[in-house]
């Protein structure tokens, strides 16, 4: 199968390239971050986008690329709506007008954090501009095409040269820097690789709508942060817990938006990865 990806020198860009099947044709697309092996592609330009496209004539888009800064996108509102939401829907026209299937990488800020277990069907409430934005990008890929799937994902993490969460948190302890981690924001941490697989299996089956490909555990990023010390024989001492109340931070988060993955699980038999197992197979990568 012949896949075009969006956000391909992101991070999940980067892993999907290398979990992808060798018979697989992948075509990695970027705007700003160019990397090796990835062409020019400014999702937002809908003739680029299209031509871009157009010219590969892929079975499959899987739409990676977003607006991930939580906080910026509360500064830079018609951005994130440009690049989250409406480019979504550009890309499901030209989906749909082509007989292809497209993937739409979205987020557990769908939710309000209010219950947290989240399951697919669960009422959305999303609070801040970058949540909003990805949830329209949900609302426009469905009214542009029936031939979908959404993947949501949660605290997305994994090796690659920008840094995420869990990379900062093992740069920091191995320089024996101490690390201030909240207690009260629970998630599904995602190991790239493993959501990337996930990706890979829904785009190439007949199923339709959305699965949560996210971690398999419910988790708060203090506990997630001691797994990360565990797995990388790191000083938890470090680790110092504090409450969100602490941080001043511009956007709303979620307090447990936490994922239930059962879904995909049950359907397409799936194993989504507990932290424990996606933290060790990160470090059996690393070495």
């Amino acid at each position: 199968m012949k896949f075009f990806i969006t956000g391909g020198s992101g991070l999940l860009g980067e892993r999907l390239a290398t979990v992808a099947d060798p018979d697989d044709e992948l075509i990695l697309s970027h705007n700003s971050n160019k990397t090796p092996d990835t062409v020019k592609c400014d999702i937002t330009n809908h003739d680029e986008t299209y031509e871009t496209i157009m010219k590969y004539d892929p079975d499959v888009i899987i739409h990676a690329a977003a607006m991930t800064n939580v906080d910026l996108c509360e500064d830079e509102i018609d951005q994130a709506y440009k690049i989250n939401a409406d480019a979504t829907g550009n890309l499901a026209k030209i989906a749909d007008e082509n007989n292809m299937k497209i993937i739409y990488v979205s987020t557990d800020f769908v939710f309000d954090g209010k219950k947290g277990n989240y399951k697919e069907d669960d009422a959305t409430n999303p609070l801040g501009i970058y949540a909003k934005s990805k949830y329209d990008g949900e609302v426009q890929l469905k009214q542009n095409t029936d031939n979908y799937a959404i993947g949501r994902v949660s605290v997305l993490y994994g090796w690659h040269q920008r840094s995420n969460f869990t990379t900062w948190v093992i740069d920091e302890l191995r320089k024996g820097n101490s690390i201030n981690i909240v207690t009260d924001q629970i998630n599904s941490p995602t190991y790239a690789d493993n959501a990337a697989e996930a990706l890979f299996k829904l785009a190439k089956s007949d199923k339709t709508g959305v699965y949560h490909t996210a971690g398999n555990d419910l988790i708060s990023r203090y506990d997630f942060t001691l797994k990360i010390a565990e797995a990388f024989n790191l000083d938890s001492d470090l680790i110092n817990p504090i409450t969100s109340d602490k941080f001043v931070q511009k956007a709303p988060r979620p307090r447990d938006s936490s994922l239930n993955v059962k879904k995909i699980e049950d359907e397409l038999g799936f194993k989504m990865e507990t932290c424990c197992e996606s933290l060790n197979r990160m470090a059996d990568d690393e070495l």
